[in-house]
């Protein structure tokens, strides 16, 4: 039995590069295959071209699969739940959701950026992923079952210099991929989230160092999907770097940090105590906002002895 036989899969940004892998990969493995490409170039332009996404979809015919094109605009929340619902429609389910669409901006100083690059990317990078999120949504939660992968960047974990609206709209991903994991958990939907590094031609043009090009194909980028869309995926609400074999988890921690009761605290006493703030050597590592709340609050409890008293009688 193929890995995914019988399931349906949806992957934005098919057409081409590590999205095309992906479709052609998923379908190999008995998937029915959602092949979405809007068609346009790195920046968005000469887009609403049916070509790459039909070009998947016929390659993936050839060789017995089963796959549907789509050339909507992921932007768009009417587009993508018309695409979604045509799915269904004509697959009867959607399993899992790859949301590999990404568009980009010119580099250059901050200062240069503009709100039109800003909000192009936002609209593709974050509102793609989140229109194909709440789409799939539905069917998933009535299935009670569903797979999520968010294809981010390690510009919006660690936000890149001259690339400051592709990292910001990357960036805000990983919060996107915390809240759906935790909703989707008593529905049997997990999502997670992967940052690439492949040699596709489009990162070939963005001068992908070509000594690397053999050590990093797309191919392995597919492994780590398919790995994080597999019924038997233990994880969910994490986000990974990858490329050239290595997998690696990137997570957001918070320091043992300091407490100030309110007699000491001060401009100057922060400034102070910055090195205790932010001391790397212990953390933890909260899996909810509710998790970094009880951190918080039990820091004021040691702090105040009559807060403690009065949370713990009522």
């Amino acid at each position: 039995m193929k890995q995914f036989d019988g399931q349906v899969v949806v992957i934005s940004g098919a057409g081409r590069g590590i999205g095309r892998q992906h479709a052609l990969y998923f379908a190999e493995q008995g998937a029915s295959v959602v092949v979405n490409d809007y068609g346009g170039n790195l920046r968005g332009e000469n887009a609403n071209n049916p070509t790459p996404a039909n070009e998947v979809v016929e390659q993936i015919r050839a060789t017995g699969g089963t796959a549907l094109a789509s050339v909507c605009d992921i932007a768009d929340p009417v587009a993508v739940r018309q695409m979604i619902d045509e799915a269904v429609g004509q697959f009867g389910r959607i399993d899992v959701m790859v949301h590999n669409a990404s568009s980009f901006a010119p580099l250059g100083a901050f200062e240069e950026a503009t709100q039109p690059d800003l909000a192009r990317l936002m609209g593709v990078n974050l509102n793609g992923g989140w229109n194909l999120a709440q789409a799939c949504w539905p069917y998933m939660r009535a299935q009670q079952y569903g797979r999520v992968v968010m294809t981010g960047s390690a510009a919006g974990y660690f936000g890149r210099a001259s690339d400051q609206a592709y990292s910001v709209a990357k960036g805000a991903l990983m919060p996107l991929v915390k809240i759906l994991a935790d909703e989707g958990a008593a529905h049997g939907i997990k999502a997670n989230m992967m940052a690439p590094v492949a040699a596709t031609e489009n990162a070939i043009a963005q001068k992908f160092p070509l000594s690397l090009a053999d050590y990093a194909p797309p191919i392995q980028i597919t492994t780590v999907v398919a790995a994080l869309c597999h019924r038997d995926c233990p994880v969910s609400g994490r986000m990974f770097h990858t490329g050239g074999g290595y997998v690696g988890e990137v997570f957001v921690a918070e320091t043992e940090g300091r407490m100030f009761r309110r007699d000491e605290m001060t401009v100057d006493a922060v400034l102070s105590g910055m090195p205790a703030i932010c001391d790397r050597s212990s953390f933890i590592v909260p899996e909810k906002t509710d998790d970094s709340a009880r951190k918080l609050l039990g820091s004021l409890m040691t702090a105040y002895p009559e807060l403690a008293k009065s949370v713990t009688n009522g």
